[in-house]
This record gives structure tokens, sequence and C-alpha cells, in this order.
């Protein structure tokens, strides 16, 4: 016991080799702040989270040449906006739990199938089941589709577009959209996104019974906790989420704690955008840390309640789901030994 639970804390703590971020970074950043500022000036913050979730198809592919970044984000944005959909259509009808549970499992299945086909890297569902799992929870009108689509979609579209804007200077723009596309899925694509689709439901579930508002946290906690080559990744990939998510939510209380207005709200979260893509690919509990202050602040500004609940439910979610996530890994880790040995 103690030699597994020393290889799972050694491989959290492992630091990746430094690679050039900083143009990254600010490009999802900026792809970020502009519809953020657009959507604040217009006093619709309740559109916020779609700008948000919109701008996360920038941080796909940065260091692959133009072409395959363009198929990557363009394939991660549509997701993106489709994930959103479903979220809204489901919520909007007022669907039962179960019906939207299963729904963000299908989000998770999907996503995590496309990641594989088209080679997203990052790669897995986290942003298509956030955003799914966000749209589900948060009461829809008829008026957040139009979000969704103006919104998400033009954020999605302006990122693109910045991307190919800025490979003019070194690519042919024909080039470009004519070559790096991508669709082959591995052998393992169908069952480990059927192990995502799972664990999604399943922390889903658990989430829930045990009475939670806040039950799609607990899938994206799992999201982490299978995750990985093997069970120790898995198991320190879960790990790092709860260490990252305690400590972002202590940075977060301090910025709910001054009461601050809403552009320095909005500055924090372009600020933990930034600091995001710095560190994510060097170790992902670090970059944690950022992630969930970027999210919380994304939720407060959409559907504000009070600071001290989100946060303790932010803590007691992503734990649940990664223990749910963690316990589903050593299972099917042990099942499939037993299976070769057998």
């Amino acid at each position: 016991m103690k030699r597994h639970l020393r290889e799972v804390v050694q491989r959290s703590v492992v630091v990746a080799p430094h690679r050039p971020s900083i143009i990254p970074a600010a490009k999802a950043t900026l792809s970020l702040a502009v519809p953020l500022i657009l959507v604040a000036s217009s006093s619709r913050l309740d559109w916020a989270m779609y700008a948000a979730f919109g701008a996360f198809c920038a941080v796909f592919g940065r260091f692959d040449a133009y072409a395959p970044r363009f198929w990557q984000q363009l394939s991660a944005g549509i997701v993106q906006i489709l994930a959103m959909l479903l979220g809204t259509y489901f919520s909007f009808i007022d669907a039962p739990f179960l019906v939207r549970a299963l729904v963000l499992a299908a989000i998770g299945f999907g996503a995590n199938y496309v990641s594989h086909a088209a080679r997203w890297m990052p790669p897995g569902p986290i942003f298509a089941v956030f955003a799914g799992g966000a749209c589900l929870s948060i009461p829809a009108s008829a008026q957040s589709f139009t979000g969704v689509l103006l919104v998400g979609g033009g954020t999605m579209a302006f990122s693109v577009l910045l991307m190919l804007g800025l490979s003019l200077r070194k690519a042919n723009l024909r080039h470009t959209l004519g070559s790096g596309y991508s669709w082959s899925p591995t052998e393992r694509a169908m069952a480990e996104s059927i192990q995502m689709g799972s664990g999604v439901l399943l922390a889903g579930i658990v989430a829930y019974l045990v009475g939670d508002g806040h039950w799609y946290w607990a899938s994206l906690g799992a999201i982490a906790a299978v995750t990985g080559a093997d069970a120790y990744a898995r198991l320190a990939r879960g790990l790092q989420r709860c260490v990252g998510t305690c400590i972002g939510v202590a940075l977060t209380a301090i910025v709910f704690a001054f009461d601050s207005p809403i552009w320095v709200i909005l500055a924090a979260a372009l600020a933990s955008q930034f600091i995001i893509e710095l560190v994510i690919l060097r170790n992902y509990a670090v970059g944690m840390v950022f992630m969930t202050v970027t999210a919380l602040l994304m939720v407060h500004l959409v559907s504000p309640e009070p600071a001290a609940s989100l946060l303790i439910d932010r803590i007691s979610m992503t734990a649940l789901g990664a223990l749910v996530g963690a316990v589903q890994s050593v299972i099917i880790s042990l099942l499939v030994a037993r299976r070769r040995q057998g």
C-alpha cells in the first residue's frame, strides 16, 4: 500500500519541462477578454459564462502548426457550442435530474471520442462537460439560446479568426484551411469514452443524492480521476484536482471577502485565465488553482449566491467526484489485470 501511495504522490508533484507559453496564454486571454468586456458593457453579465465557454477553444493545439491548430480549435469550439445548446435545451424544458445526468454523460462520452479522433491537445472532455453541466444547472429561457449562439458562438468564431489572422504572418491561409485535418480514433477511443461517460454519470448521481445543487462539479472531479495512461496517473490527477481546488477556493475567498466590484472580478478572472495557460501543462494541480478561481468567478457573475456555500460546495463536490472516479478507475484496472492473468 505504501508503495502505491508513494507512486501516486510522486506523479502528482512532477513538473513538466518548460515550453514557451506567454504568447499562447496571451492569445487565449485576449480571446476571452474582448467578449467579456463587450458583455459587461452591454449589462448582460448573465451571458458571461457563454463567452468563457466559447473562448476555451483557444487553448487547443498551442504547440502545433497553424493547420492542425485550426482544426483542433474549430472542432473543440463546435463541441462547446453543442454542449451548451444541449444543456440549455434540457434546462429550458425543465427535464428531470436523471435525464440531465444522462445528457451530461453523453456529452462526456461524445467529447472524449472527438478528442481522440481529432487529436485534441490538451485531450479530454473537461471543457465540454463544464459547459454542458453549467447550462444544465442554470434556469434557461428562450433568450438563453440567443446568448449561446451570439456570445458563445461569436466568441468561438473570434478565437478561431484571431488565430487565423495571426497565422498569416507565417503561413498561407489556403494551406492552413486545406491541411491539418485529422480524424483517426484509436482502438482505445471507444472504451475510454465509455469509461468517461460512466464516470460523469455516476459522480453526478452520487452528488445529487447527497443533495447538492452543483452536482455537475462532481462530474468534473470524476473526469480528472478517469483520465490518464494507468491507474496511478488517474489517481494522481484526481489528487491534483482536489489539492488545486482547495487552494483556488482560498484565493477566490479573498476576492469575495472585499466585496469586489464587477470590473475587479473580471480582471481577476482574466488574470487567472492567463496564468492557467502558463502552468497547466507543467503541473495540473497548479493549473487547477487558477482554473478554480476563474470558474467560481464566472459562476458568481451569472448566478450570484452566498459566497460561503459556493466555495464549500466546490470543495465537497470536487472531492466527491474525484473519489467516485478513483474508485471506478481502480475497479476497472483490477478487472483488466484479472482478465489478462486469466
